[in-house]
């Protein structure tokens, strides 16, 4: 049995000691006798959740679990360097400078999209789409789609759960560690109500 689990940074577990020891995904896989397969990345955007989905063979996995996180979030194909890079509207202007790992003219283009393009309508509605568009793929599948929301943001996108580290209506609260991610006993409780989701 193999599970397969993609998300931010809350997925892959950051602020964990451990994390692929204690993270979610771990404790799911070892509930069920399974294999995990995490393939979370920090700062990680839906656009590459979804991406990562399209170019898997998914028929060698017994459960998906993906996780939405910020809609702000982005990612491009860079020829300079032949990667995937994500962007990320609140570290850019966080930090209110160029990123070193961009020519200057794609750094130009992303402060200019950023201030003349993004809205946060703009980002409703991409992970609104990038939502369905998981669904679709995934609806002869046994699959979870997750959200985790903090600072105040939700998922836009329909999710089977939304876990959250403030109190909201119609969320899972767990508990948190500095970060704002989820803390060793928030990943217990997160990965408690996927075990009995997908034991159903």
């Amino acid at each position: 049995m193999k599970f397969y689990f993609d998300g931010c940074s809350h997925t892959w577990g950051a602020g964990l000691e451990t994390p692929e020891l204690s993270r979610y995904s771990k404790i799911v896989s070892d509930h069920f006798g399974a294999e995990e397969h995490n393939i979370a990345r920090r700062g990680g955007s839906d656009k590459r959740v979804l991406r990562n989905l399209l170019e898997t063979d998914l028929e060698e996995y017994d459960c998906i679990v993906v996780q939405l996180t910020c809609k702000n979030r982005t990612e491009f194909f860079c020829d300079d360097n032949k990667k995937w890079i994500q962007i990320n509207l609140e570290t850019e202007r966080r930090k209110g400078k160029t990123s070193s790992r961009l020519s200057e003219s794609k750094n130009l283009f992303w402060k200019n999209y950023w201030r003349d393009i993004y809205t946060e309508e703009l980002g409703r509605i991409n992970q609104l789409t990038i939502g369905h568009a998981m669904r679709n793929l995934l609806k002869d599948k046994k699959h979870l789609i997750i959200g985790i929301s903090n600072h105040g943001q939700t998922v836009q996108a329909p999710v089977d759960y939304n876990f959250t580290n403030f109190e909201s209506h119609n969320t899972i609260k767990y508990e948190s560690e500095r970060t704002n991610h989820p803390s060793e006993e928030g990943h217990k409780q997160i990965a408690s109500e996927i075990i009995k989701c997908i034991s159903i």
